[in-house]
């Protein structure tokens, strides 16, 4: 019926592969779980099996859906920590004199992120995600005054929004720009 998914990948102890090689043990034991269930629905002797099969269909269904609800939570959780600093790996500057508190926290974000080009729409959402400024005037206040003194090129300018390209990833080895 069942292979044994719970064998870890190659020896590699990194956290990475650590954590493809889980990724995968789960898969292979969904996949295990759901031709199992094919075997019961296509050898069911009775009505009572058949009922049961859907049911257990249903289950293995919801358990995938969870299961990838599971990925992005565990993916956006790691995100924020290290914006917040809640892992003791925070992203850190060597010069953040010039930037507010909150331009800090987007800035934090847009590294956690990996982004490289940024929309006027990704910075409000950013600003909107990661501090307290909700009002209007205050958040376009905020996306110019970062965009015009913080790590940014300007990309280009559109009818409904601007582009611009995060130059502080230049010197990664440190975060710092």
């Amino acid at each position: 019926m069942a292979v044994n998914s719970g064998q870890a990948g190659s020896g590699d102890s990194g956290g990475e592969r650590e954590q493809l090689s889980q990724k995968e043990r789960i898969e292979h034991r969904q996949r295990d779980i759901s031709e199992a269930i094919d075997d019961l629905e296509n050898t069911a002797p009775n009505e009572q099996v058949e009922a049961l099969a859907e049911l257990l269909r249903q289950m293995d269904i919801e358990l995938k859906r969870l299961e990838a609800r599971n990925r992005q939570l565990t993916s956006r959780l790691k995100k924020v920590e290290a914006v917040n600093g809640l892992t003791g790996t925070e992203i850190t500057f060597s010069d953040t004199s010039i930037l507010d508190h909150r331009d800090e926290k987007v800035v934090k974000a847009i590294v956690a992120d990996e982004l490289e080009m940024v929309t006027l729409a990704d910075l409000q959402e950013l600003y909107r995600n990661h501090t307290d400024i909700r009002d209007r005037e205050t958040l376009r206040s905020r996306i110019k005054d970062l965009t015009r003194r913080g790590p940014f090129e300007h990309e280009q300018s559109g009818m409904q929004s601007s582009v611009w390209r995060f130059t502080g990833l230049a010197d990664s080895s440190n975060n710092s720009w």
